[in-house]
């Protein structure tokens, strides 16, 4: 629905300190109408230039603080916000190299606004609904592909 805005074309640079490049990071939106909690963030993938990030190489910085996808899990106090960005923080020594990237993110929502108990079988659509028990319905990731330029 909202893929074309998920990779912003603004904020893509390498990261550091001191002269020394320890990464890079771009920006990107929400792929969801609703905004959402952090820890309804099921899944978040990265690749660049068709190489897997590891997960343990992302962090992400939503509302003004920084999460590795594992704190992700646990921020139910953070809203990131339909519209509003979150920058990818990718640890890589070195950063990349000036050019052209192809980057690809792949984010998967749990939706929020089903009851965990429907013993009236009012919401019973995709047979989510087990003895009177909701099972958590997880669509495939949204996956957005962009070709973006690091100019530094």
């Amino acid at each position: 629905m909202q893929d074309p805005y998920v990779i912003m074309t603004r904020g893509f640079k390498n990261r550091g300190e001191h002269g020394r490049i320890s990464g890079y990071e771009f920006n990107i939106r929400i792929p969801y109408y609703r905004g959402t909690l952090l820890s309804l963030v099921h899944y978040l993938g990265l690749s660049v230039d068709g190489q897997a990030v590891s997960r343990d190489h992302l962090r992400v910085r939503v509302a003004g603080r920084e999460f590795t996808l594992e704190q992700m899990e646990q921020a139910d106090d953070v809203r990131w916000a339909y519209g509003a960005p979150a920058t990818l923080l990718v640890e890589q020594p070195g950063g990349l190299k000036p050019g052209i990237h192809e980057i690809e993110v792949g984010v998967t929502i749990r939706k929020s606004y089903l009851p965990s108990t429907d013993p009236e079988r009012i919401y019973d659509f995709f047979d989510l609904w087990k003895d009177g028990v909701y099972k958590t319905f997880i669509e495939p990731p949204t996956v957005v592909r962009r070709r973006m330029t690091l100019v530094q």
